[in-house]
């Protein structure tokens, strides 16, 4: 149920740690306090290991597989590895540029998860 004003509008709250207007939702706070308040991260490690094997251009799934570098394949990977992603919605996923000989893969990845 939305309550409006009688001139049209939603009313508004004040967020309870900065004080800004707001529409009131289940936090009373406002989008920037939330994102500093809240840690939907929690549980999600923010580095692991892939096994490589530079022999043979091969990653461990188990079994051993080849994969093209930046590819979907490598891509589904190491969102596999990642553990606590079920807890999170994962909006988007992608890879960030890194030089070509260095040994790390960095992904970038767009978590959505209700606050309160």
């Amino acid at each position: 149920v939305t309550v409006m004003s009688t001139d049209g509008t939603a009313p508004t709250i004040a967020c309870c740690v900065c004080g800004v207007p707001i529409v009131p939702n289940h936090a009373n706070m406002c989008v920037t306090c939330l994102r500093n308040q809240v840690d939907i991260t929690e549980g999600i490690p923010r580095q692991l290991a892939l096994q490589y094997c530079k022999g043979c251009d091969r990653y461990l799934r188990p079994p051993w597989v080849h994969v093209e570098p930046e590819s979907r394949e490598l891509l589904a990977l190491c969102l596999k590895k990642i553990r606590g992603l079920g807890k999170v919605k994962l909006v988007d996923a992608g890879f960030v540029w890194t030089e070509p000989h260095a040994r790390r893969i960095k992904i970038k990845l767009t978590l959505q998860k209700e606050a309160f």
